[in-house]
């Protein structure tokens, strides 16, 4: 289980890694990269929510679970959906471009795309400063080098 602490020592990691594209004008140049430890699924956050309240944790995961599927449908009725404390869903697509308004149709959509924009710092909700990055201070510099990455096949994360 994730425990979740007020603890201002609590901070995002990250590591350099050099951009070794050859055909990118900053080829050589270095730059920082949020480290991740691992994934939280559904079943932690639960978990985690019932120990700050007085809900049952399969109470928190059905609700959980509704939340992601009410999300989808309203992002697919043209909404955006904004969370409180968190920040909006929201839908994009990618196109291939068309000479002319006429010829641009619904062949040139590519792909559909959820995108997630974090509340900034500043908003104000309900007299409380509504963050993403309530938990987080000054990211930290680790010691890390990346895994090369693998094509993954029919995996599934454990969140839905």
């Amino acid at each position: 289980m994730i425990a979740i602490k007020q603890d201002a020592g609590l901070r995002i990691q990250y590591y350099k890694y050099q951009n070794l594209n050859e055909k990118s004008d900053q080829f050589g140049k270095w730059y920082g990269r949020t480290h991740m430890l691992g994934t939280v699924g559904i079943n932690d956050l639960a978990q985690v929510i019932q120990n700050r309240c007085t809900v049952r944790e399969s109470d928190v995961l059905a609700v959980l679970s509704e939340l992601s599927d009410v999300i989808a449908y309203h992002l697919a009725l043209g909404y955006q959906v904004r969370m409180p404390g968190l920040g909006i869903f929201h839908t994009t697509i990618t196109t291939t471009p068309a000479d002319t308004k006429e010829k641009f149709t619904d062949d040139n959509i590519e792909k559909l795309n959820i995108k997630f924009r974090a509340e900034r710092p500043q908003t104000q909700m309900d007299n409380k400063t509504a963050t993403v990055l309530k938990y987080c201070k000054r990211p930290v510099y680790v010691d890390y080098t990346p895994k090369s990455k693998k094509k993954k096949e029919d995996s599934e994360g454990d969140t839905p």
